[in-house]
């Protein structure tokens, strides 16, 4: 999703460490996290972990913003397109393939035709695309604006999406689902105006913000288990306060790192790459590899210490498929 300028190792870093986290976030849902009482020291680290992971959206749109700036409706913008189409298309049928043998037959041809047609196999690519498609008149928007009237839209949409439900009777939830317009936004104010903060403070806030959000999730849950509707929404937490919070220091920390390593650049590049490909095809090796896992092990609490292998390992194997996806769809003329 990056365009191809020249490389820069601090977007790269963080693009690839928002893949790590949309990897590390499906441990929680293979394993059942979501069913089990919020108790004990091990499910508040999990439980951290898991308001860390979250930020991999934020992060994405973030970039987006960054990069995509000076985009303009031309052809060039919307053949960039066709890549993410193909993959989506290829990658999901052969997910929902995977889970026919795996799971007994679920999709069949009007199936496969319905979970294309409404993202249900990958809703991040329904998200994305209508984002995508808004991009030219963003950029055109934004800087019909002064600064100070960029100011005043980033704090109007930050009071529309991030203030509720920590205060949802002053902001209503009405506008929340625009978060990626905001976290857009800020990506394109990041790379203006080159926002400068102190990274020990930055990674200090993230860590007392990330403990706050485990506990009040921890200790003021009404069903003992984790509560969406508490601090976050189902369909609106990658907006509400905390995420924004953790969000922004993770990339104000990490944006302008300068990494001189020419292997862990290349590395890091060879990620960012394809990192639209490594979310698709991660589901299908979370699907092999927790399958087996569930049979030893009997809950996220029981499998803590098994995650430090099961997600780097979907992980590995989610970027080599794509590495090798790449290169043949690359051989497709699309120009």
């Amino acid at each position: 999703m990056k365009d191809n300028a020249a490389r820069e190792s601090g977007p790269d870093l963080i693009r690839s460490i928002a893949c790590f986290f949309v990897v590390g976030a499906h441990f929680y849902l293979n394993m059942g996290y979501y069913d089990v009482p919020m108790a004990g020291p091990k499910m508040f680290v999990m439980t951290a972990c898991r308001w860390m992971f979250v930020t991999a959206v934020p992060l994405f749109f973030m970039l987006t913003g960054y990069f995509k700036k000076n985009k303009k409706a031309d052809r060039s913008h919307y053949i960039a397109l066709v890549p993410l189409v193909i993959a989506y298309v290829v990658i999901s049928v052969a997910k929902m393939i995977l889970y026919n043998r795996l799971y007994g037959t679920i999709y069949g041809v009007k199936e496969i035709f319905q979970n294309l047609g409404n993202y249900q196999i990958a809703w991040y690519m329904g998200l994305y695309l209508c984002v995508f498609l808004l991009i030219p008149f963003l950029n055109k928007g934004w800087y019909a604006l002064d600064v100070k009237e960029q100011n005043i839209l980033l704090g109007t949409l930050a009071f529309l999406c991030t203030v509720y439900p920590v205060f949802n009777y002053i902001a209503p939830s009405y506008f929340i689902g625009i978060y990626p317009v905001l976290f857009y936004f800020l990506g394109i104010t990041v790379r203006d105006r080159k926002w400068k903060a102190n990274r020990f403070i930055l990674l200090a806030v993230l860590a007392v913000t990330l403990c706050v959000e485990a506990s009040i999730s921890m200790f003021f849950t009404s069903t003992g288990q984790f509560d969406w509707n508490l601090i976050s929404t189902a369909d609106g937490t990658y907006g509400t306060f905390f995420i924004s919070v953790c969000t922004i220091c993770i990339f104000l920390a990490l944006y302008d790192v300068k990494i001189k390593n020419r292997f862990i650049c290349a590395v890091l590049s060879s990620i960012s790459s394809v990192s639209f490909e490594i979310y698709l095809f991660a589901g299908a090796y979370d699907a092999l590899i927790y399958r087996y896992l569930k049979q030893i092990v009997n809950g996220p609490v029981e499998a803590f210490w098994w995650f430090f292998a099961t997600v780097p390992a979907s992980f590995i194997c989610a970027y080599l498929s794509s590495v090798i996806f790449r290169f043949f769809e690359s051989k497709i003329p699309l120009k």
